[in-house]
């Protein structure tokens, strides 16, 4: 089955597309970003475990400085995104094209941010929800195609996402759904799926494609591209 067919009919596919060495390599965005912050605290800077392993560090320096690394997450979510590496990533003319292709239309604008699984806040992985809840035309319903480039290996017991495949043809959320989650109830009878995606996969979603992230073992980061419709 060809990645248009089956975005077609299923809402999301997963495409090799990058090399893997140039993904992982883009992560030491995040880990220069972490340093850079952390340099501007009143916290001594080896508080911030710099020499600990990316995956492992916001879950360290959680273990004894607990709001520091909620800052710390924020900042990441907030621009890492501006990292050199990262912008080759998004900037690069095969993600455009690859999901303009599989999703049969024009696309002209896109927005990034980097994105966490991590361990120590559970509370801040993303619920079940589609890229866009509203449908009016403005702001983020101008999106047609995500793609989700985990930034080393993901899946099912690497912080990876879960989806409930099967194209629809407006969102799930309704007005009364309390911030824009869909509830489990509205996705009975849907098929479950968690793609695995190794390093240089991007997993690109439809829409209204409803997903959520999957717990993660150790601090899993993406780098998250909403692309609008021309």
């Amino acid at each position: 089955m060809s990645a248009e067919t089956l975005f077609a009919e299923q809402g999301y596919v997963a495409v090799p597309l990058f090399d893997a060495a140039q993904v992982r390599a883009a992560a030491d965005d995040i880990a220069e970003h972490i340093d850079r912050v952390s340099r501007a605290l009143y916290l001594p800077f080896d508080r911030s475990c710099p020499d600990t392993p990316l995956a492992e560090r916001i879950d360290r320096v959680f273990a004894h400085e607990r709001s520091v690394a909620n800052l710390l997450r924020v900042a990441i979510c907030t621009d890492a995104h501006r990292g050199a590496r990262l912008q080759a990533l998004v900037n690069d003319p095969r993600l455009i094209e690859t999901a303009g292709r599989i999703g049969g239309r024009a696309l002209s604008g896109k927005m990034a941010r980097v994105r966490a699984s991590i361990a120590c806040f559970p509370e801040h992985r993303h619920a079940w929800h589609s890229d866009v809840a509203r449908d009016d035309g403005t702001g983020c319903g101008k999106v047609a195609v995500t793609a989700w480039i985990p930034l080393s290996d993901a899946g099912p017991e690497s912080g990876g996402l879960e989806i409930a495949a099967g194209r629809q043809p407006a969102p799930l959320a309704s007005e009364g759904d309390d911030g824009f989650e869909i509830p489990e109830w509205r996705l009975a009878g849907l098929p479950r799926v968690q793609p695995i995606c190794p390093a240089g996969t991007v997993l690109f979603l439809d829409r209204f494609t409803p997903h959520r992230t999957l717990p993660a073992r150790a601090t899993r980061f993406a780098l998250v591209v909403w692309m609008k419709a021309a």
